[in-house]
């Protein structure tokens, strides 16, 4: 009997010395990994600790999106002694830390089912390059990227600061750095249709600069260059004369189609501001800017820019009175 009882002591033994052994060997597994890559990261340049950068949260490969050489907003007064608007209006959110491939991965972006595979990334992208140039030729520009929380899956996040993020991560700002392009541009954050698009940054020109544009340039696809030119401009009683828009298409083998967007644009958009020109009238145009902003945002520019408050609030469906627009009169 006894010994059966020590035979058992001593296979209970074995056994917790070969546990003990198989925990001691997980432990310094994970220690070797732990310290493998702690000393990869704190490494950087010059032997500079980025221990912060550790796990790659703003982008791949530990790559920060902000240059150290970055230029502040309005560095030099750049920004608020800015004479012209060039807008870039907004079409989707950033959903991944991916942005290095911004251009050419869908699955950086939220893409509605009817946008997946015809291009969109690399229009974006396109896009922001446009207004970046655009503004780099006019050193009078403050450059502003539109648009709001437009998408309810995405969670809060808009897409004026997606297009800023995206220029950052791609160093889209290099090309110009002699222009402090960067140092002149901010985003609008409440837009959640075109019409908003150019009346909103408009009024956010005004908080930055205290004035209102000599001359707007609109950044968008070529197939809504009449919804711009002809119909929001129109309705803002803008001159067509201080208005420039400039259209980008994404090229036809990204699986853009040219056609298709026109017919498109034909009818959800160009007809129904058609019959309501400030988009607030008819139930379609209501729906549309309701859906579009489910975290129930209210823009503050009637705050900002009083003198806009009856244009902000103006439903038509007639146009507004030249007596209400500041810079018809």
């Amino acid at each position: 009997m006894m010994t059966r009882i020590a035979s058992g002591r001593n296979q209970t033994h074995g056994k917790r010395a070969k546990l003990s052994k198989r925990a001691t060997v997980c432990l310094v597994i994970l220690s070797v990994t732990f310290l493998f890559f702690f000393v990869v990261n704190v490494s950087g340049s010059n032997g500079s600790t980025a221990i912060s950068r550790t796990f790659g949260l703003r982008g791949t490969n530990n790559v920060q999106w902000v240059s150290p050489v970055a230029k502040p907003f309005n560095d030099g007064s750049v920004a608020s002694n800015a004479r012209n608007l060039v807008i870039v209006a907004g079409h989707s959110v950033i959903v991944s830390g991916n942005l290095e491939e911004a251009e050419n991965d869908e699955d950086v972006w939220y893409l509605l089912d009817h946008q997946i595979g015809k291009g969109l990334p690399k229009a974006i992208v396109s896009h922001i390059r446009a207004g970046i140039l655009t503004a780099a030729y006019d050193p009078d520009s403050l450059l502003i990227f539109s648009g709001g929380e437009t998408r309810g899956q995405t969670g809060p996040a808009n897409e004026g600061e997606s297009y800023f993020r995206v220029a950052d991560a791609l160093n889209l700002w290099d090309a110009h750095e002699q222009t402090n392009v960067r140092a002149r541009t901010t985003t609008e954050e409440f837009a959640t249709d075109s019409f908003q698009n150019l009346l909103f940054s408009i009024c956010r020109f005004r908080e930055v600069t205290g004035s209102y544009p000599d001359k707007i340039s609109v950044v968008s696809f070529t197939f809504k260059r009449r919804r711009f030119e002809e119909l929001h401009a129109w309705a803002l009683l803008w001159p067509d004369t201080r208005f420039e828009y400039i259209g980008v298409d994404p090229p036809a083998s990204s699986g853009f189609d040219l056609e298709e967007s026109q017919q498109g644009e034909l009818e959800n958009a160009a007809r129904p501001f058609e019959s309501d020109p400030y988009g607030c009238y008819t139930s379609v145009l209501q729906q549309k800017r309701k859906d579009r902003n489910p975290f129930s945002r209210t823009p503050p520019y009637i705050l900002s820019c009083p003198d806009m408050a009856s244009l902000l609030s103006w439903c038509g469906p007639e146009l507004i009175p030249r007596s209400e627009v500041p810079w018809a009169l």
